[in-house]
């Protein structure tokens, strides 16, 4: 081990290696020797930008470059050119330098500029060369100066019908249209987009962007008009001059002239008509012919209710063709996922204002069975399965009860790790999920556009957890819920959640109890019978996307109100939050991503004595460390707060607490692509630690005070690899604690610190 005076020794030397080893470096490959070709291309954006808006335009512009003159490299692990580096470029195949690649550049770029409503822009690009042997490198630099945006003066709106004008009229809330509204060729497609929708939704079912023109001045044609009155030409001039300076466009929606009239035509909702079972075969069976709210039910195979196919069809006969209603209605049946193939004709009759609809749809195969080797994630059960692998043997019902019904069974074994990687728990599982595509109950008072973002579950599960020496546990879970989705968001309710749990102590927990007078309140056989509200956002853009996920649990509340003596003795009350913040943030091929994650559970003691809901029970505790947590601790070894307790198997060998605080950053680094594999590389930090919330006396230092939050939080760091194999990821993370608040004084930074007192950890997909 090496004393302080050999550490700074010694100091001097390793950094320069270091830094050596870490300094990333360009190599060329396939390279035209003694010609001149493409090393780099740069873009200059000249002009008043906002940081973020001069790095999207410069990253638009970039795409607009001739794919000749695009220089194209692969990042890479480990090499020795120009010396040891741990991480290099190469660049591959570089294209010979031709002058007219680069002008042919300049033309794309400027048609992007125009499009954006730039049409005084200035471009122009110089080369610089490189010689180095026989290698001829050419950086080409782009001078882009885009000129003034040019703004929208006027908009007008010139259909040349009655109806269509006044139904733009009433539209015009929803145009992004505006005077001051960039001049844009995007904004004014979506802008014709628009309103072909807005037609199509009040009956003109065979309008189509076509029919439509978008007329543009940019140079102001009406002060341009001769007039002899001095006092009139000096407002023309004064006027054309602020328009030089402050380019505007006047612009005019018309309706196309054409000599067919059919996309005038408004249509109403005629016959519909549906197969729910068509096949290649179709023409072996005979049909049978229900109707069900006055559309027409062909069934060959009988394999569906005609009402449960009826339902899900928004069209009503003798309504003003909707566009909207056709494709809620395809969009419908296609998700459900009875159906392999759904389509809708839409058969016009000649002559007449109205439609007939035929829904076709080829069912999916009923069965699916699977087989799926998987990690071990499991945040709602700390001591069921958080590391190890598993496998996993399924079978899935696609119409289940002809009513389209998805109904699912799935085995699963697992084995949970120990620190030598020997099998500590194993788990056995059978889950049974049923999906109702439709809201179960009706609940007249939910409105009708509502009811196709609801699904139905009912869930029954039986699960057999075996953690050697430690106990023997059988958990029986039954929820009834419901799952409502809208745009981005979801959510979920499980009204009632019934979980029942027996666990038989064996030896080494007995000991462990009298050691730790509190394992005998918190080990328990016992009942919850809680309601469930979980909330779930995703978002983000092209660059950045995030999860926002929110989660509320309460036993006892109302179930606890009835008077039984199993109730009283069995019924765990307590209430548990939590929530979880996800961001990504894409840097090229790399990417920057963080989390933060807060939960809390109380117990709700009934009287004083009530030891049984002092605290969490133990399947609804937290735990930190392993793969998925604070990785340079072993999984469960960390904490509660700043205690110093033994972990070792006889004291106290899991750690677990009834309040979670922790904060994790990652970034994340392309290092090889390997026949298709790509291996990439990670750098991370996870902050955070458990507690109790009311005081454990087993625990020193184990409940949270604010007045400890930094003594107590733990900090790890560690370098990562991630091996892509497409269909799924496995990751190796090696981690250092930086800061373990179970030490005292000056061991709590960086105690014993040697490369191989790390913690390595394994772990399927990332950890967040």
């Amino acid at each position: 081990m090496l004393n302080f005076q050999e550490r700074r020794y010694r100091q001097p030397f390793l950094a320069p290696l270091l830094l050596l080893l870490l300094y990333s470096c360009t190599t060329l490959r396939n390279y035209p020797a003694n010609k001149p070709f493409v090393y780099q291309t740069n873009i200059e954006l000249e002009g008043k930008f906002s940081k973020e808006e001069s790095k999207q335009l410069t990253a638009d512009l970039t795409q607009q470059l001739d794919d000749s003159i695009q220089v194209r490299s692969v990042s890479k692990l480990v090499g020795w050119k120009n010396g040891p580096r741990l991480f290099y470029t190469e660049i591959v195949n570089p294209p010979v330098y031709d002058s007219a690649n680069a002008a042919q550049s300049v033309q794309f770029m400027r048609a992007l500029l125009n499009a954006k409503g730039y049409f005084r822009d200035s471009i122009s690009f110089d080369t610089v060369q490189q010689i180095k042997e026989d290698q001829y490198r050419t950086t080409i630099n782009f001078k882009v100066l885009p000129g003034k945006l040019i703004a929208l003066d006027s908009v007008r709106y010139n259909m040349g019908d009655d109806s269509l004008q006044q139904i733009t009229i009433n539209s015009l809330a929803a145009s992004q249209l505006k005077k001051g509204t960039a001049f844009s060729k995007a904004v004014i497609s979506a802008e014709l987009d628009r309103l072909v929708n807005v037609y199509r939704n009040n009956g003109y079912m065979r309008f189509s962007f076509e029919n439509l023109l978008a007329v543009y001045d940019t140079v102001g044609v009406a002060l341009l008009r001769p007039t002899f009155d001095p006092i009139e030409q000096a407002r023309q001039l004064e006027a054309l001059r602020q328009r030089r300076e402050n380019p505007t466009a006047d612009l005019e929606i018309r309706l196309r002239p054409s000599e067919d009239s059919a996309h005038l035509i408004r249509y109403h909702v005629g016959n519909i008509t549906i197969y729910p079972d068509l096949s290649v075969d179709t023409g072996r069976f005979v049909s049978t012919v229900d109707t069900v709210r006055g559309i027409t039910v062909i069934n060959y195979r009988n394999l569906f209710k005609p009402h449960i196919v009826t339902e899900n069809i928004y069209l009503r006969q003798g309504r003003l063709y909707n566009r909207n209603t056709y494709l809620r209605t395809l969009n419908r049946l296609n998700s459900i996922g009875a159906w392999r193939l759904v389509s809708i004709d839409q058969n016009p009759r000649t002559g007449t204002d109205t439609v007939d609809f035929v829904v076709k749809m080829v069912p999916a195969l009923k069965y699916q069975s699977s087989i799926n080797l998987e990690g071990t994630q499991n945040r709602g059960n700390p001591f069921v399965g958080q590391y190890g692998l598993g496998i996993t043997a399924g079978i899935n019902n696609r119409n289940m009860g002809r009513a389209a019904n998805q109904a699912s069974t799935n085995i699963r074994y697992g084995v949970e790790l120990g620190e030598r990687n020997n099998i500590q728990t194993q788990v056995i599982s059978i889950n049974n999920t049923i999906v109702f595509p439709r809201l179960m109950p009706h609940f007249r008072f939910i409105p009708e556009n509502r009811r196709d973002n609801f699904r139905t579950l009912l869930n029954l599960s039986l699960n057999n957890t075996d953690r050697f020496e430690f106990f023997n546990l059988y958990a029986f879970n039954l929820s009834w819920g419901y799952e409502y989705t809208w745009r981005n968001k979801q959510l979920n309710l499980r009204l009632p959640n019934l979980e029942y749990t027996i666990i038989n102590k064996r030896q080494l927990l007995l000991d462990l109890e009298k050691e730790n007078a509190s394992y005998k309140y918190i080990f328990n056989d016992g009942l919850v019978a809680s309601t469930s509200l979980g909330y779930t956002v995703t978002g983000g853009n092209k660059v950045v996307s995030n999860q926002k996920r929110i989660n509320l649990e309460a036993s006892g509340m109302l179930t606890g109100l009835a008077k039984s003596a199993f109730i009283d003795s069995n019924l765990y009350r307590f209430v548990r939050l939590d929530a979880e913040f996800r961001q990504t943030h894409k840097l090229g091929k790399s990417a920057f991503a963080w989390r933060f994650f807060g939960g809390a559970g109380f117990g709700i003691p009934l009287f004083d004595g009530d030891n049984r809901n002092r605290y969490l029970p133990f399947f609804k505790q937290y735990i930190a460390g392993g793969p998925n947590s604070m990785r340079a601790w072993a999984l469960r070894k960390l904490g509660p707060g700043s205690n110093n307790k033994s972990t070792a198997q006889n004291i106290a060998p899991d750690r677990f607490g009834d309040l979670q605080l922790e904060a994790n950053a990652e970034y994340r680094f392309p290092l090889a692509n390997i026949g298709g594999v790509l291996l990439n590389g990670a750098a991370f930090t996870d902050i955070g630690n458990i507690w109790f919330i009311r005081n454990n006396p087993d625990f020193t230092n184990g409940n949270l005070k604010l007045s400890r939050l930094w003594t107590d939080l733990a900090i790890g760091s560690g370098l990562g690899m991630r091996i892509d194999f497409g269909f799924f990821l496995v990751r190796f993370d090696y981690a250092y604690k930086i800061k373990d608040p179970s030490k005292r004084g000056s061991d709590i930074w960086l105690y014993n610190w040697k490369p191989l007192n790390g913690q390595l950890q394994f772990g399927i997909n990332y950890p967040f």
